[in-house]
């Protein structure tokens, strides 16, 4: 079986109709979307006359035979997560003002009135976004793998941190393994290329294609929206074990600040 992955399109139709017609041209047997299909905030974006969240969620319905939650999606429809990873959420989080909820942030989880525009989406699309998982356990053949927007047990990433040693990532690793799962793939951190963490080691991959070994793994892959790394899209050959990691065509938007 052959697995097309999209992650954080944040209302680019215009590259993600391009990352679609990429995995249909390698024949992919299903399509998954690693989430945040919408969420766009100017000028860490370089598409403004042609965002486009409706469009978007439809292209996404139709072409991904699973698809998760990300933060931004979360915002947009003032969705609260399962895993609150330790920040108590209270249970008029949406209804507070600005202040009042960074107060309670603080520096632990986004509060994207900062800088987040309104997808001026329809009720039914909101309630699609309503109704995505924060993960999925997915069966290809003889295995299954795992997708999620980001890692347990922060899984739509709204913390506003990112994690780089291995202690968080080998409690997600276990959330994969207690899911029957080998290997989960994930999104979120914008990455030119993919992070690959397996094994207690972390290791940056080239966009390019790698052989992948078999044992108990995390890929963290790129970002369809056009931004300040370079974006792209993947296709995981579940039967050969190889990953490719497809670059798309738009050169990276130079800017000096990231929110994500």
């Amino acid at each position: 079986m052959r697995i097309g992955i999209i992650s954080d399109i944040h209302e680019d139709v215009i590259r993600l109709q391009e990352a679609l017609m990429m995995i249909d041209e390698r024949k992919c047997d299903e399509v998954y979307c690693l989430g945040d299909i919408i969420g766009f905030n100017y000028p860490n974006f370089g598409f403004f006359d042609s965002r486009n969240a409706s469009e978007c969620i439809r292209l996404v319905s139709e072409n991904c035979k699973y698809v998760v939650a990300g933060n931004h999606d979360f915002y947009s429809i003032r969705r609260l997560p399962q895993h609150d990873a330790g920040f108590r959420y209270p249970s008029n989080w949406y209804e507070l003002d600005y202040r009042e909820k960074k107060k309670l942030a603080g520096d632990q989880v986004w509060v994207m009135e900062e800088v987040e525009f309104d997808p001026l989406i329809s009720s039914s699309e909101k309630n699609y976004l309503a109704n995505l998982p924060e993960y999925l356990s997915v069966e290809v053949g003889t295995s299954a793998v795992l997708i999620s927007h980001y890692l347990y047990p922060d899984l739509p990433g709204l913390h506003a941190q990112f994690y780089h040693n291995f202690g968080p990532v080998e409690d997600h690793l276990e959330f994969i393994r207690s899911r029957s799962c080998s290997i989960g793939f994930s999104g979120h951190k914008h990455i030119e290329g993919a992070m690959l963490f397996i094994g207690g080691k972390s290791r940056h991959i080239p966009f390019g294609v790698v052989q992948l070994q078999e044992q108990l793994q995390w890929i963290v892959g790129p970002c369809i929206a056009n931004g300040k790394k370079q974006n792209g899209c993947m296709v995981y050959d579940t039967v050969n074990n190889i990953l490719e990691i497809i670059p798309l065509g738009t050169p990276p938007r130079m800017m000096q600040t990231v929110y994500v």
